[in-house]
């Protein structure tokens, strides 16, 4: 029961931050993706419940750590997609639009689904 308790306890900070996040996007400035499908080829893509899920994969959100003087949260990331797990960093900031998605070498701005 202890240890229970400490194990939800202990998933609360991270999922809270990413529900700062939490939404369902498109890439910023592209025609053409439907809101109402996540996952799929010109699908919407998300951030829910701790997982980031993009085109045809999906990524837990762990080990939340504020960024210091940004308004932005880095992670860890386990992600799997076609059969291959693999993980990476990845940094979360609000946009004007919706959220910034900052990989090493890459960023992409996440458009809010209306």
């Amino acid at each position: 029961m202890v240890l229970r308790i400490f194990l939800i306890a202990a998933t609360l900070p991270a999922a809270a931050l990413a529900q700062a996040y939490d939404g369902v996007y498109y890439p910023s400035g592209m025609t053409g993706w439907s809101c109402q499908t996540i996952g799929m080829d010109g699908g919407a893509l998300a951030i829910r419940d701790g997982q980031l899920m993009g085109v045809e994969n999906t990524c837990d959100l762990m080990n939340p750590v504020g960024v210091t003087g940004m308004e932005a949260t880095l992670y860890d990331m386990e992600c799997s997609a076609e059969g291959t797990t693999y993980t990476e960093r990845v940094m979360l900031m609000r946009s004007g639009e919706g959220v910034y998605v900052i990989r090493d070498g890459f960023v992409a701005e996440w458009a809010r689904c209306e």
